[in-house]
C-alpha cells in the first residue's frame, strides 16, 4: 500500500475527541501547533465543538471522507468505528488503544479482526497499542502525546514498536532532525516493512531509525532494508530481546515472538543495517546521519584540550574500530616550527601551549589537512559550564567549521561527557551541519558503526545454483555419521578418509590399509553423542589397539542399549578446533554458523552467523566477527590457511538452502591444520520441508 497519502494526509478525523480529556484533544492541538493546513474533524456526539473546531456526531456526518481516522475509544468500540469509517470512504486508521497488557484476549481478537478487515478492504491500520504518528513535513500529528516546540524538522524517519521510544525522540530536544515519526505498536494492519518502504520512496527522508521488538514479516523487512541500502539511505536498528528476560517481556507486552537474537542481528547486518545497542546509540547515529553529510570513514584526527581525555579517546577508538593515523612528518614540522616543544600527536592536545585563540585554529587546520575521513574536536560542553568554558566551546566549534569548509573531512564535535551542551553550541553546529555528539564511548562507537555501514557493498547473499543431488537424503530416515559426512562432502566440505567395518577383525584390516594412527568410532542413525557414550577412540597406532578399542566400543554400546556399526577414520591433527553448522530459523530461514570449538566453545560464545547462501568473501568476514579470524592469522608458527573453513561455511549454507528437508546440521569439530582443514564429524537432523 502507498502510505504517502496516509502519512502525509490532507484531513484527519479524531473519533472520541473531547475538550475534557488530554488524549481526546491533544492530536488536534498538535496538528494545529505544527502548522497542519488540512482539515481537522473532531467526532463526538456529546459536543458541538472541540477546541474551537466544529464537532460531528459520527464519521458518516462528516462533509468528506477523511484521509486518516484516529480512533480514541475503548477496545470494545474500536471495530465498529473502523467499519463505519470504511463505509464512508476512509482508507487509514490510527488505533492507539487495545494494548495487550490492558485489554488481554480482547486486544488479540481485535487485532485479528482488524487484520482481516485490512486485507479485505485494502485499508491501512497504524497500531493497535501505539502513540500514532507525527509528520513534520505536513504538520499532521494524529499522535496522543505532546509534541513540544523544540522538535526539529529534518530528513530522518523513525519507526518504533514502542511508543515510549517514539516519545524519547520527540522529546530529546531536537537532537535528531526528523521527517516522519511512526509508533507502529502491535501492527494489526500495517507493519514495519511497509513503513520502511515508505521511507525508501520518500523524497523527504534520507535515513531511518528503527526500534524493533519482533518481526511480523521478516522477509518483507529485509527486502525493504535492502531497498534503503540500494538508495544510499542508512538504516539504524535497535533490536531488543537479546536476553531471556527481554524475550519473555516482548511476548507479555505485545504478544510477539522476539525470535533468535543472534540470527536477527546477522540478517540485519547483511542488509547493511547499523546495529545499535541501546537508545543512546540509536540517537547518536541519528545525529550523525541527520547532519546531511554523506562521507563517514574510520580514519579520524582528534583535537582535544586534555591529555587525559586524549588517552581515553585513543583507548576507546582502538576498541570500537576507529583508526587514529599518526600525524605526518610535514604536519608535525608545520606546528613545531612555531611551537618547538609542542607534542604533536593524534589525538592532539594543544591546551596550554599558547593562547587558545592562537594555537587551536592552527592545530585544527593542520589536522584537517592530514589524510583521513573525520575531523573531531573533543571538548566537554554542558549547559552547566561557566561562561569562559562555554565561549571556548563556541570558538572551537567555529574553528572546526572553518577548517571543515576547506577540507574533504567530515567534521564532528564530541563532548566526552554525556550531558546536554548549551543551546548556543547546538544551534551553531546544526547550522553548520556538524554532528554534536555526547559521551565518548557512545560517540566513537556510533561513528565506527556508521563507517562500517558505508564500507558495506552488498548483503553477501549469492544467487542460487543448481541443487546437487544427495541420494543419502532421498532415502529418508535418520543418517549415521558416515552418511552425514558423505552428504556434506557433496557440497565441498572437506572430510576425512574413512571406511565402515562390519566386524572387529574387519576394522583391524581397514585400519592397516588406511595407515596408523587411526580413529575408531561406533556409529548409528540414532547415535548423536558418541563421545559421551564411550564410542570414540583416537590415536590408535596398532592392530592390537584397534582390536581392543573395537571391543570396548561394542561393549559400551551394549551397556547403553544402542546398536552401532564400526567406522575407521584417518587421524587428523590440527592447530585450531572450530565448530560449524546450519539451522533453519523459524523467522529468517536458512542460517549458517561458525565459531570457536573445543571445551571453551560454549563458555566463550564465539560464534558468527549469516542467513541464506553466502559467498566466500562473506564467509571470511564471518571469521573476523569472532576471535577465530585472529587465531588463524596469529597462530604459533605462522598463519593458518582460511580457505578450508571457508569451504565448510559456503558448503553448509548452500546445502541448507538447496535442501529444505534439512532442519539442522552440526559439523563438530572442524580441525584446521597447517596443510588442510577437515570436518571430522557431522550430524544432520531432518525437518519438515519448506
Amino acid at each position: 500500500m502507498d502510505l504517502q497519502p496516509i502519512l502525509r494526509p490532507r484531513s484527519i478525523a479524531v473519533v472520541g475527541a473531547s475538550p475534557r480529556s488530554f488524549v481526546g484533544r491533544v492530536a488536534l492541538e498538535n496538528s494545529r501547533a505544527l502548522g497542519f493546513q488540512g482539515q481537522l474533524f473532531p467526532v463526538n456526539p456529546k459536543y458541538p465543538e472541540v477546541g474551537g473546531l466544529t464537532a460531528y456526531p459520527s464519521l458518516a456526518a462528516l462533509p468528506e471522507a477523511p484521509d486518516v481516522v484516529l480512533v480514541q475509544l475503548a477496545t470494545e468500540r474500536i471495530l465498529e468505528a473502523v467499519r463505519e469509517g470504511v463505509e464512508v470512504g476512509a482508507r487509514s486508521f490510527v488505533i492507539p488503544g487495545a494494548g495487550y497488557t490492558d485489554s488481554g484476549p480482547a486486544a488479540l481478537e481485535l487485532g485479528r479482526e482488524l487484520r482481516t478487515l485490512a486485507q479485505e478492504r485494502g485499508i491501512a491500520v497504524i497500531g493497535t497499542n501505539c502513540m500514532g504518528f507525527v509528520d513534520l513535513v505536513s504538520g499532521a500529528a494524529p499522535y496522543i502525546g505532546t509534541v513540544p516546540m523544540h522538535v526539529r524538522r529534518g530528513r530522518v524517519g523513525v519507526v518504533a514498536q514502542s511508543g515510549a521510544i517514539v516519545e524519547a525522540f520527540i522529546n530529546n530536544g531536537g537532537r535528531v532532525p526528523l521527517s516522519t515519526i511512526i509508533s507502529c505498536g502491535s501492527e494489526a494492519g500495517t507493519g514495519l516493512a511497509e513503513y520502511l518502504e515508505f521511507f525508501a520512496a520518500d523524497e523527504r527522508t534520507d535515513a531511518v531509525l528503527a526500534f524493533v521488538e519482533g518481526f511480523g514479516d521478516p522477509a518483507g523487512f529485509l527486502a525493504a532494508a535492502r531497498r534503503l541500502a540500494e538508495l544510499g539511505k542508512p538504516l539504524a536498528v535497535c533490536k531488543v530481546g537479546r536476553s531471556k528476560i527481554g524475550q519473555a517481556g516482548i511476548q507479555a507486552h505485545s504478544g510477539k515472538l522476539a525470535g533468535n537474537a543472534r540470527v536477527a542481528r546477522a540478517a540485519l547486518r547483511q542488509v547493511g543495517a547499523i546495529l545499535c545497542a541501546d537508545l543512546d546509540e540509536l540517537t547518536t547515529v541519528g545525529e550523525i546521519v541527520g547532519a546531511g553529510r554523506t562521507s563517514f570513514g574510520r580514519r579520524a584526527h582528534v583535537v582535544t584540550n586534555s591529555g587525559g581525555e586524549a588517552n581515553l579517546l585513543a583507548d576507546i577508538a582502538e576498541e570500537v574500530g576507529i583508526e587514529l593515523p599518526p600525524m605526518s612528518d610535514s604536519g608535525v614540522a608545520r606546528l613545531q616550527e612555531r611551537w618547538p616543544t609542542f607534542h604533536v600527536a593524534n589525538p592532539m592536545d594543544p591546551w596550554g601551549t599558547d593562547d587558545y585563540h592562537v594555537i587551536y585554529p592552527a592545530a585544527i587546520e593542520a589536522a584537517a589537512d592530514e589524510p583521513g575521513d573525520l575531523l573531531v574536536v573533543s571538548l566537554d560542553q554542558q549547559t552547566t559550564c561557566g561562561s569562559y568554558e562555554l565561549q571556548l566551546g563556541r570558538d572551537l566549534a567555529a574553528y572546526l567549521a572553518g577548517a571543515a569548509a576547506r577540507s574533504h573531512k567530515t567534521p564532528v564535535f564530541l563532548s566526552p561527557s554525556s550531558q546536554d551542551p548549551s543551546p548556543e553550541l547546538l544551534n551553531f553546529t546544526l547550522a553548520e551541519r556538524i554532528p554534536l555528539l555526547r559521551g565518548a564511548w557512545t560517540a566513537l562507537d556510533a561513528l565506527a558503526k556508521v563507517a562500517r555501514r558505508s564500507e558495506w557493498a552488498g548483503d553477501g547473499i549469492v544467487a542460487a545454483g543448481t541443487p546437487i543431488e544427495v541420494p543419502e537424503l532421498a532415502a529418508g530416515g535418520p543418517l549415521d555419521e558416515d552418511a552425514a559426512l558423505a552428504v556434506v562432502e557433496r557440497y565441498g566440505v572437506p572430510v576425512p578418509r574413512r571406511a565402515p567395518a562390519g566386524s572387529v577383525e574387519e576394522a583391524v584390516v581397514v585400519a592397516g590399509r588406511m595407515g596408523y594412527p587411526v580413529v575408531l568410532k561406533g556409529i548409528g542413525p540414532t547415535v548423536a553423542h558418541k563421545s559421551e557414550l564411550g564410542l570414540v577412540k583416537v590415536g590408535l597406532g596398532s592392530a592390537e589397539a584397534v582390536r581392543n578399542a573395537a571391543a570396548e566400543i561394542l561393549a559400551s554400546a551394549a551397556q547403553h542399549g544402542v546398536e552401532v556399526g564400526l567406522l575407521v577414520s584417518e587421524m587428523v591433527r590440527a592447530e585450531v578446533e572450530l565448530i560449524a553448522g546450519f539451522r533453519r530459523d523459524e523467522q529468517f530461514g536458512p542460517a549458517v554458523l561458525v565459531g570457536l570449538g573445543g571445551i571453551w566453545a560454549e563458555y566463550l560464545d564465539q560464534v558468527a552467523v549469516r542467513i541464506g547462501r553466502i559467498g566466500r568473501d562473506e564467509a571470511r568476514r564471518m571469521l573476523d566477527d569472532t576471535i577465530v579470524g585472529r587465531m588463524l592469522r596469529t597462530a604459533r608458527g605462522g598463519a593458518l590457511p582460511e580457505e578450508g573453513i571457508v569451504d565448510v561455511i559456503c558448503g553448509l549454507a548452500a546445502l541448507g538452502c538447496d535442501h529444505p528437508e534439512i532442519a539442522e546440521i552440526d559439523v563438530n569439530p572442524v580441525l584446521v591444520g597447517r596443510d588442510r582443514t577437515v570436518a571430522v564429524d557431522a550430524l544432520i537432523v531432518r525437518g519438515i520441508g519448506r
